[in-house]
Order: structure tokens, then C-alpha cells, then sequence
């Protein structure tokens, strides 16, 4: 489905913002009836002489400049929440269904939660089914544009994490004392999603996933630690081919055999450490969050990012600043079979073109302004600039000539933000 449509659908919800609330419904015996609802319609350029394609997330296959130079369709969503709560009881279910973009580049319904909350205590609340993935400071509410100052959440943590639910369990602790709190979440499950990868759209399982998060704060800031490790599995034809060929040399020629454990065709040990810190207290307003990622194999990169976003409000108006850098910490060095090996020439070719990297840096600007009833715009400029001769930083789609660019790429972008 083409942009234009979700662009339509946005609109028209858009339009309706003085009149619309949050909807709440009394079902008698049956409980109660709670509907919640956001929606971002964005539109991005990125001028990079049509030799890449700029995306926000790493599950985006397309995006502004080769595949469509104004990108409405990537980081616009409409989503719903619902809250059915039982009467006298602990008990409720809770839905959110978003509409958005895919890996695919087409439009598509999602299910993101699906689960039963019970509070078990008044400090203890579990939930079982598809539940958020408590990875890093704001899994929970990464698509709810209105919550951020900036268009898209910061690409240098959230661009390397495509999905934010588990299929599992989870629970969530939380004391209050003096006005300050603590708060402990953990949960366990299995996931599966798509990413466009450097050799196409790849499958990602994630096993035996287990998180835990940390976070303190009060009414004018709060400190984040979360972690998670998983079994990974990765399915992507191409690569699956390139270690078949490998790992059938890999007995007479040892280099093969090291090649070949760079991709992987089974399960794999992934994890992952963010940190975050954030300060709420008009007018002032500062957020930072560093993720570290670990992987002993070239399927799923050791990544390492950190960004960093401040504002001051100004009546209605936020303007702020932001940055943030990331990079791979995984060995992309070049890697040759030995001469006169069988097919080597051609496999040491493939190999080595697929050791693409992500470094990258990223200063910025922006202005959001709130306008009544749960909406506000932003307008945003980002200088990107690609630090490392192999890189296409965060770009899909890209030219031979792209990797390694020298010049920085700039990249602007506008967002509608509602939330009711």
C-alpha cells in the first residue's frame, strides 16, 4: 500500500483532534472499556545525490532520496490502545494494534501488545501473552511520537532494536517512598521479526530471551539500566549459501572454517546493555542513553551507540539540540582464502562485500511546537556524516559510491504528533 493512503488515513483522524478524548465505556458487569489512540504523520528528505535510501530503523527495506524523495510513509503510524478492565478484580486486558510501515515498504496492521495484567499487589503487577520488551528507556513507547521532542526516536539506540514486544511473561515492581521511586522490571519470551539487511530481507528469531530493567527517579527525572540476552537465529539465503560453500572447504582449508563461523546458519549467543538518563523541569528538558550490544559473529554486529537530546521551552515552542554517534565493534577486516583453493577467488569477493559497517555521527536541530488537544508539530535538521571507509551508517539501498562518503549528508524532517 502506497504512502498516500496512510497519509489519508492521518489526515482524517487529524482533522478530528477538537473533538477527540480518550473514550471510555462502562460495560456493566462486564467491566470497563478504555480506548487510547496516537497517531504521526512525518515526512522526510535526506539529499544524498540519490545514492542511498535514508531510514530510521533497520527493519526499513526503502526511505527518502532513491526510492521516493519526500518519505511520508516510513515514520507515519496510526495506533490504538485498548484497556478492558473487570469489575472488583486485579485482572485486565490490554490491546495495541498499530498500522505503519513494514520491512517490506508496504503498509501493514500489527499487533504489538496482546496480553492479561494482573496486579497481583499493590506494588506487583505480572502479565503474560504479548507483552512490551522492557530492552532499553522507552521500549514502551517508542512509537508514541507526542511523548519525544524529536521526529523519530534516537537512531543511534532504536534504529538497531526493530521490535519491542516479547511473546512470554513479564513483571514489574515498584516502590514509591519521599516522592522518589524504584522500579524493577523482567521478562521472558520469544520474538520474532524482519530486517532489510545488507544482502536483503533477513528473519530474526530471538530464543530464550530474558530482560531486566532498573530505573529510578521522581516527578522531575529518572536513571535507566536495562539488559537482555537471547539465542539468535538468522535466516538469510544469501549468507546461508556463503557458509554452505565455506563450511564444505573449512575441513582442508582452516581459513574457510573461520569465514564460514561468521555467518552463522543455527543459534547464537546476542546481548545487550543500555543506560539512560533523563531530566523533566521546565523549562528545561535533557535525555541521554548509550547502548552496548554484544555478538561473536558477523550475522548480528557488536554495536555501540550513545545520543543525547536537550530543549527549553518557550511558551508553546521547544526548540533543542541533538546528537549521537554509533559504530560496530565487530572485526569487518578483509578476509582471503588461500590462493588455489576451489572457487576461493570468487568467495573471498562475496565475503568481503558484505562487511559493510554502520559507523556514523550525528548532529542536529529542531523545533517542536504543542498545540492544544494532544497535538504538536516539529520540524528537525540532522547533519549525518559516515566515519569509517566501509560505512553506509544507517542508509539502505546504497551505491558502491555511497559506502565511505566523505561529505555529510544532510536530512530534514517534519512530524504531526496526536495522542488522545
Amino acid at each position: 500500500m502506497h504512502s498516500r493512503y496512510l497519509s489519508c488515513i492521518l489526515l482524517a483522524g487529524l482533522a478530528a483532534i477538537p473533538a477527540a478524548h480518550a473514550l471510555e465505556i462502562g460495560l456493566a458487569d462486564a467491566g470497563e472499556l478504555r480506548l487510547n489512540g496516537f497517531a504521526t504523520l512525518a515526512a522526510t528528505r535526506a539529499l544524498t545525490d540519490d545514492a542511498a535510501d535514508y531510514r530510521s530503523a533497520n527493519y526499513l527495506s526503502a526511505g527518502s532520496e532513491r526510492t521516493r524523495h519526500w518519505d511520508t510513509q516510513n515514520d507515519s503510524i496510526l495506533g490504538l490502545q485498548a484497556f478492558l478492565t473487570a469489575p472488583q478484580s486485579r485482572f485486565a486486558a490490554v490491546v495495541q494494534g498499530v498500522l505503519a510501515n513494514d520491512t517490506h515498504d508496504a503498509l501493514a496492521l500489527r499487533m504489538d501488545w496482546l496480553y492479561l495484567d494482573w496486579r497481583a499487589a499493590d506494588t506487583l503487577t505480572m502479565r503474560a501473552g504479548r507483552t512490551p520488551f522492557p530492552a532499553m528507556m522507552d521500549s514502551e513507547s517508542r512509537w508514541l511520537g507526542h511523548s519525544r521532542l524529536t521526529v523519530t526516536a534516537a537512531p543511534e539506540t532504536y534504529f538497531h532494536m526493530p521490535t519491542t514486544s516479547l511473546d512470554g511473561a513479564s513483571l514489574r515492581w515498584r516502590h514509591d517512598r519521599d516522592r522518589h521511586y524504584l522500579q524493577l522490571r523482567a521478562g521472558a519470551g520469544v520474538t520474532r521479526f524482519e530486517t532489510a539487511s545488507r544482502t536483503g530481507v533477513a528473519e530474526v528469531d530471538l530464543n530464550r530471551t530474558l530482560a531486566a530493567s532498573l530505573e529510578v527517579g521522581n516527578a522531575v527525572w529518572r536513571a535507566y539500566l536495562g539488559a537482555f540476552s537471547a539465542d539468535a537465529r538468522v535466516q538469510s539465503p544469501p549468507l546461508a549459501t556463503l557458509n554452505g560453500a565455506l563450511s564444505a572447504l573449512a575441513p582442508t582449508v582452516p581459513e574457510a572454517g573461520t569465514m564460514a563461523a561468521a555467518y552463522p546458519t543455527g543459534w547464537f549467543p546476542i546481548s545487550q546493555l543500555s543506560l539512560g538518563f533523563e531530566y523533566l523541569d521546565a523549562p528545561w528538558t535533557f535525555k541521554a542513553e548509550a547502548v552496548r550490544r554484544s555478538s561473536d559473529n558477523l550475522l548480528v554486529y557488536a554495536v555501540r551507540g550513545w545520543y543525547a537530546v536537550a530543549g527549553y521551552t518557550l511558551g508553546n515552542f521547544t526548540p533543542y539540540v541533538s546528537g549521537g554517534v554509533q559504530w560496530q565493534a565487530s572485526d569487518l577486516s578483509p578476509r582471503f582464502l588461500p590462493p588455489g583453493t576451489p572457487g576461493g577467488e570468487a568467495l573471498s569477493a562475496i565475503y568481503n562485500a558484505t562487511l559493510i559497517g554502520l559507523a556514523q555521527s550525528r548532529i542536529g536541530a529542531g523545533l517542536r511546537y504543542d498545540l492544544p488537544f494532544g497535538a504538536a508539530i516539529k520540524l528537525q535538521y540532522d547533519r549525518l556524516k559516515l566515519q569509517e571507509s566501509n560505512s553506509r551508517g544507517m542508509f539502505v539501498n546504497a551505491t558502491a559510491a555511497f559506502i565511505g562518503r566523505a561529505e555529510p549528508i544532510n536530512v530534514f524532517s517534519f512530524a504531526l504528533d496526536y495522542q488522545f
